[in-house]
């Protein structure tokens, strides 16, 4: 779900990965919602997760 700076919703999509771990899926749609968001021409983005070890790879 990718949201607006105000928590506005701005839209929502899904799709099947395949047989992936939660950890190899996350980064999946971490990566799916980035390119959307810039397919879209927004330049800047916040990435809220709940997985630490995502978290950590990411930093």
């Amino acid at each position: 779900m990718l949201r607006n700076q105000n928590g506005s919703w701005i839209l929502g999509y899904n799709h099947c990965l395949g047989k992936y771990s939660a950890f190899d899926a996350e980064l999946l749609d971490i990566l799916d919602g980035i390119l959307i968001l810039l397919s879209k021409g927004f330049n800047k983005a916040t990435i809220q997760i709940d997985n630490l070890e995502v978290v950590k790879l990411c930093m």
